[in-house]
C-alpha cells in the first residue's frame, strides 16, 4: 500500500522517493518466490491453493515495476499459466482486468 499511496506516507512533496524502497523490497521477495517454484507447479503442494491465486493478484498488482513479476523466469511462467486458469480468467473478466500481457 506504501507503494501505491506514498502521498499517505509523508507530509513532505517527495512522496515518489517513498516508492522505492517497498518496490526493492518486494521484488527481493519475487526473486525468492522465483527460486521456491523451481520445478514446482504451485506454492503449496502438487493442487492449486488459495495462495496461488493470493500470489496472481499480488503480482499483478506489481506489474508495473522496474523489474515486474513477469521478468522472473519461474515466476513468469508460473504466472502465465495461472491466467490461463479459468477461475483467473472468469474474475479478470467480471473486474475488467485485462490479461493481455500473460500471454
Amino acid at each position: 500500500m506504501v507503494y501505491f499511496y506514498p502521498q499517505k506516507h509523508t507530509t513532505g512533496e517527495d512522496a515518489q522517493k517513498i516508492v522505492i524502497a517497498p518496490e526493492s523490497r518486494v521484488t527481493e521477495m519475487f526473486s525468492l518466490i522465483d527460486q521456491e517454484l523451481l520445478r514446482k507447479e504451485f506454492l503449496v503442494g502438487s493442487n492449486i491453493t488459495v495462495c496461488d491465486y493470493f500470489l496472481f493478484m499480488l503480482s499483478h498488482w506489481a506489474s508495473g515495476f522496474s523489474k515486474p513479476p513477469l521478468s522472473f523466469s519461474h515466476l513468469g511462467e508460473y504466472l502465465r499459466n495461472l491466467a490461463k486458469r479459468e477461475a483467473v480468467v472468469s474474475v479478470c473478466k467480471s473486474e475488467g482486468t485485462s490479461l493481455e500481457m500473460y500471454k
